[in-house]
């Protein structure tokens, strides 16, 4: 289980919106109490893949409607 932002699991990078979109970076404001899929190695960035999410949170449809509204459509990069 991942404890989220100021906990032991979890720690955080910044990326542009670009590169976090083009490789499905999980937000480490909604990595609190989720539950990995598999193994991930240290130093490697989340992705939505990675972890079990409840897809009925609001926090969860607030960030997809986000992002579906500042990217460019066909491309996963920002505007």
């Amino acid at each position: 289980m991942l404890d989220g932002e100021g906990g032991y699991t979890v720690w955080g990078k910044l990326f542009q919106a670009d590169r976090s979109l083009a490789i499905g970076g999980l937000p480490l404001g909604l990595a609190h109490q989720l539950k990995l899929k598999r193994a991930v190695a240290k130093g490697q960035s989340l992705t939505w893949a990675d972890v079990t999410l409840d897809e009925s949170l609001p926090a969860y449809k607030v960030r997809r409607e986000m992002e579906a509204v500042f990217s460019r459509p066909g491309t996963g990069v920002t505007a």
